[in-house]
Order: structure tokens, then sequence, then C-alpha cells
């Protein structure tokens, strides 16, 4: 089956050129950032951040989010 120019050219084209192309606005919106770190906790930490995590019924990085806000407020406060 032989293509048209047309159809070769949607098959070898990249994305944005299909959106200059057809002169569609495209919005971006900014994604939050989302970095994972790895971190060494002694058991009793890691029981005690799984517990607190279970009591809130969040997950163990809504725990670890929380403290960090914390202890950013509490920084703050100090240097202020």
């Amino acid at each position: 089956m032989k293509l048209t120019p047309e159809e070769q050219w949607a098959l070898n084209a990249p994305w944005t050129e299909f959106i200059a192309r057809a002169e569609v606005e495209v919005e971006y919106e900014p994604r939050p950032a989302r970095n994972t770190y790895m971190v060494e906790l002694s058991e009793d930490d890691l029981t005690w951040l799984f517990e607190e995590a279970q009591r809130r019924s969040v997950n163990p990085s809504a725990v670890i989010r929380d403290l960090m806000s914390q202890a950013r407020d509490s920084r703050d406060r100090d240097t202020c």
C-alpha cells in the first residue's frame, strides 16, 4: 500500500508539527516538582512513622511532609 505524501508526513512528523499545522493553541500548566529520596531510618523511627501514618489515616509521605513543614515554620519563627 502506497501512502500519500500527507500520510507519510503524518507518520514521520513530531507532535509539535501537528500542533503547529493545526494552528491549535496549547496551554501548558506547570506541574509540581516531585522528588524521591532514600532515607535510612532506625527500626524504631520506621515503626513510629508507620504507626503515626496509620493513626492519621495517611501514607508515611504525608507524615514526613507535615514534619518538614513544621520544621520550616519553627525555623522561620526562630529567625524573625
